[in-house]
């Protein structure tokens, strides 16, 4: 029998629970990980971005990780840590797809958008390849000192002034109990359970679900653009370095490259659009969708899966967020409050912030009276985040069809991070924030604006050049006060380089 008492038992050992483990020693609690796995497990890959970037060296340095701290960018990670795999994102890179027809690279490059996020590779973000980045910071908190339960059948999650947590490790009754609970799994399923939350895809516009896995010998997209007499010596940076998105007609495919030769690969869908079929197996399914756009074929022409082992991973519709995120004595990380799309990669830089919230709240408020009210604040905070972020992919997905009017929509988050990005380079961890902007009221109204514009042009059907350029016109008028990288420049022909 395994009976632990703890502070905070935390329900999900990826990089979120993990790093939150760390952190909450580091104040003075006990913190205990469980693990209903094992590492290292398959998971997607993933990608930070600047924001995360600064988030995570603002954590380490705050709470004295230094083994962390070099996590945060491409050139320290490469020099520290040479043997944990990871990818260079030197920027976003978006390439427009058509059915039946080969990536014809234009020279004004409205089929293409490239937006740089870092100077060179030294300071660039990275690709997370998950597998072996939660693996590494499971062990730091294992060193640490820090309880773990793996291979853990949670039973029974009851509530109460004291959590009590119980189910089987093999053979073994485990107990646990603790003061706070965190919820740092990858749907939120135990608190939910627990509390009686309502877990699914209410108030979501975005309606997408995805087919993927990790391949070898996938070719470099430059060599299908050099092929085809791409201009690449116009981008700002190498687009295969970069969370690389193929868009076609109501969905994405994104491709992140590892310096071991994996690329997670996968597409996520437009469920509406793209109906799931039952009858196709997965790999039917992949090869079907590639055949429909001959430069992906080419793409993964020599391509071969490498993981998941019992080969592609196919999803019903992926959205879904609990319905209340944090209580008195429990909160859930934004991983586990919510699923909702990967592009423009916000999933990382978002439980950075989830976490340095609660993690501030529980240092600074701990079982002082106020701490309900700052755990409700966060809830708050997050619904209003998971909100905006809906709006900002759902218009994409709505604009997929016509990629100059997408280009234009997607301003609004490149807006929205490049001001956030300033605003914590400036302030640093004091950097008072929601995530890209999501409580200031000015920004929301335009987002919303722009989205109910795109909504109306899209339902009315006749998008031509005018239509077009008049959308873009607006999205640059509105966004004047937050456009300090020189966004919405129609002389820049969509190749954005890094500004600072």
């Amino acid at each position: 029998m395994i009976e632990l008492d703890a502070d905070v038992a935390i329900i999900g050992a990826g990089f979120g629970g993990s790093l939150t483990a760390l952190l909450l020693e580091r104040i003075g609690l006990k913190p205990v990980l469980i693990e209903r796995g094992a590492h290292p497990r398959f998971a997607l890959g993933e990608s930070s971005t600047p924001l995360a970037d600064f988030v995570l060296t603002q954590l380490a340095e705050r709470y004295d990780l230094p083994r962390i701290k070099p996590l945060a960018n491409y050139g320290t990670w490469q020099r520290s840590y040479p043997e944990l795999p990871c990818g260079l994102k030197r920027g976003f890179s978006y390439f427009q797809h058509r059915p039946g027809q080969a990536f014809a690279p234009r020279g004004d490059h409205q089929n293409e958008l490239l937006v740089a996020a870092s100077y060179a590779s030294d300071d660039a973000d990275t690709h997370w390849l998950r597998a072996d980045f939660d693996h590494f910071l499971v062990r730091e908190a294992q060193a640490a000192g820090i309880a773990y339960l793996d291979r853990m059948q949670l039973d029974e999650v009851i509530p109460g002034d004291c959590w009590k947590l119980s189910g089987r490790r093999g053979d073994e009754a485990c107990s646990i109990r603790a003061s706070f609970v965190i919820d740092a799994s990858g749907g939120g399923d135990a608190l939910a359970r627990s509390l009686g939350l309502r877990n699914d895809a209410a108030g979501f516009r975005t309606n997408a679900r995805a087919l993927y896995g990790h391949f070898r010998d996938v070719k470099p997209w430059r060599e299908i653009l050099l092929s085809g007499g791409g201009r690449i010596e116009d981008h700002p940076f190498d687009c295969d370095d970069a969370a690389l998105h193929q868009i076609l007609d109501g969905g994405w495919m994104w491709i992140l490259r590892f310096n071991n030769g994996v690329t997670s690969t996968g597409f996520l869908l437009d469920a509406e659009r793209w109906p799931l079929d039952e009858a196709l197996t997965p790999g039917d399914e992949w090869r079907r969708t590639l055949e429909k756009y001959p430069s992906l074929a080419e793409q993964f022409s020599a391509a071969r899966l490498v993981a998941p082992e019992e080969g592609l991973r196919r999803s019903g519709r992926l959205q879904r967020r609990v319905e209340c995120a944090a209580g008195p004595n429990w909160a859930l990380l934004p991983t586990a409050a919510y699923t909702l799309d990967a592009l423009h990669s916000t999933g990382n830089a978002h439980t950075l912030y989830g976490i340095e919230r609660i993690v501030g709240i529980l240092e600074w408020h701990w079982k002082r009276p106020e701490m309900a009210a700052e755990l409700q604040r966060h809830q708050q905070i997050l619904q209003a985040e998971i909100s905006l972020l809906d709006q900002l992919v759902h218009g994409c997905y709505l604009a997929f069809g016509r990629f100059e009017l997408m280009a234009h929509y997607a301003m609004l988050y490149f807006a929205a991070a490049t001001v956030s990005e300033s605003r914590r380079g400036k302030l640093g961890a004091e950097c008072p924030d929601a995530f890209l902007q999501a409580t200031n009221p000015e920004f929301c109204a335009i987002v919303a604006s722009a989205h109910g514009r795109l909504t109306k042009l899209v339902a009315a059907g006749k998008i031509g050049p005018r239509e077009i350029d008049e959308f873009g016109r607006q999205v640059a008028a509105a966004l004047r006060p937050f456009n300090i990288a020189g966004l919405c420049d129609p002389a820049k022909r969509n190749m954005y380089p890094y500004t600072g």
